[in-house]
């Protein structure tokens, strides 16, 4: 089978840095840390496992900072994934393959794999609290010779990934995909699931008002849950691309606040004062301070100029939600003890309590999606053969001029 594996050393990581000074496009070149090869089909792992035939994979952001490099090289992130792996976790997929334990589940089956595999993947008994909690992305076991602590698809050589014609996963991860909803929706179910699990971890209250700083497909995905989960509130997006603004607008959004990327720090500042009644104090060095703000705010940019931003524009005694993935960077925490804020993080999906009931976050979004309640017509998937991922990644590194919301690799034939 086809597979576009990753693995660096850390020279291969300076030289390939280097390069990216000169070029951006060295991140998916002959010094970066990404190659297609020929691997052999993957046998199952046990009893309670399945294989699956990849439909469509979805190169995610998380996926695109290991490439680009972005993280820092002391990141801890770096200790809960294994290389050389095939990469991706976003995917809608067939099962090709059962083990003989599995039950349930058929040949030919569409899911998508939810790609946190915690305790019940490692056979680990009793499963540690998180995971008896369904809380699988934050699993306690410390890992063991087959996985790392807190394994997932994609960033592992035992189960592969959607970068893959085929993966395999514990049944456990398993998630059916209705037959109303199209593989190009379906594969959006991963980022719309950590979008609906950030709402959930801080729902916005009666009257509150709500800023989602940036508008990739985290953003997107929150302004549409909220929505879903019926929440009225005012809604504002700060968007970089016009066809961002377009597409959050048609998920719900009240408000859109344009943030170009040539916008200077005190542009930015006085448009969101405007746009709430408040007053920008300007400080030394460029630094910014803001008095008000908005009530609640969900930061996706992942990034140390992002989450300052966002720190600042949430009111004093406010709440923000951390969505992105962010690493070692600079923050100004200032406003954190000086504004008292709440502040709270958002990793992944999990088992969710929505109207007094359990229901996992694939399978609320899949289970919207089905009823229409959750329409993602206005979220196109642009689609790429694995052969072509130096075009794939070509356009998402410049978004302005291919305006891509997600991205994936279709392996249907």
């Amino acid at each position: 089978m086809k597979a576009l594996v990753y693995h660096i050393s850390p020279a291969g990581w300076i030289l390939c840095r280097a390069a990216m000074l000169l070029a951006k496009s060295a991140c998916c070149g002959p010094l970066s840390g990404l190659r297609l090869v020929d691997q052999p089909i993957p046998d199952l792992p046990g009893p309670d496992w399945v294989r699956l035939r990849t439909r469509l994979g979805g190169i995610c952001g998380t996926d695109l900072a290991l490439i680009t490099l972005s993280q820092h090289p002391a990141t801890i992130l770096q200790r809960f994934a294994r290389f050389p792996a095939a990469l991706g976790h976003e995917n809608v997929a067939d099962i090709d393959d059962v083990g003989a334990n599995v039950a349930g589940w058929t040949r030919g089956q569409r899911v998508c794999v939810e790609p946190a595999l915690g305790c019940p993947a490692a056979g680990a008994a009793p499963p540690c609290p998180q995971c008896a909690a369904g809380r699988t992305s934050l699993c306690q076991r410390t890992g063991d010779p087959r996985l790392p602590p807190r394994a997932l698809v994609g960033l592992n050589p035992l189960t592969g990934g959607s970068w893959a014609e085929y993966f395999v996963a514990h049944v456990s991860q398993l998630h059916a995909v209705p037959d109303a909803v199209p593989d190009e929706h379906a594969v959006l179910t991963d980022p719309i699931a950590s979008s609906a699990h950030a709402v959930l971890r801080r729902p916005p209250r009666p009257g509150e008002t709500v800023l989602i700083n940036g508008a990739g497909i985290i953003a997107l995905g929150i302004t549409a849950a909220l929505r879903a989960l019926g929440h009225d509130n005012p809604v504002t997006v700060l968007a970089r691309h016009d066809f961002q603004a377009r597409i959050a607008s048609r998920l719900g959004a009240t408000h859109i606040l344009p943030a170009p990327r040539k916008a200077r720090p005190a542009e930015r500042y006085d448009l969101v004062a405007r746009h709430v009644g408040g007053r920008r104090i300007p400080a030394r060095f460029g630094n910014q301070a803001l008095i008000g703000g908005f009530d609640l705010v969900y930061d996706c940019t992942g990034n140390g100029a992002g989450m300052t931003d966002a720190i600042k524009w949430t009111r004093s005694r406010g709440s923000l939600v951390l969505v992105g993935t962010s690493g070692i960077t600079l923050v100004d925490t200032t406003p954190i003890w000086f504004d008292e804020l709440e502040i709270i993080g958002a990793n992944g999906r999990q088992i969710e309590t929505v109207a007094e009931k359990p229901v996992h976050s694939y399978r609320l979004v899949l289970d919207w999606m089905a009823a229409g309640t959750l329409d993602l017509s206005a979220l196109p998937v642009a689609t790429y053969r694995l052969a072509d991922y130096r075009r794939a990644f070509g356009h998402l590194l410049r978004r302005g001029r291919h305006p891509i919301v997600k991205a994936a690799f279709d392996h249907r034939p």
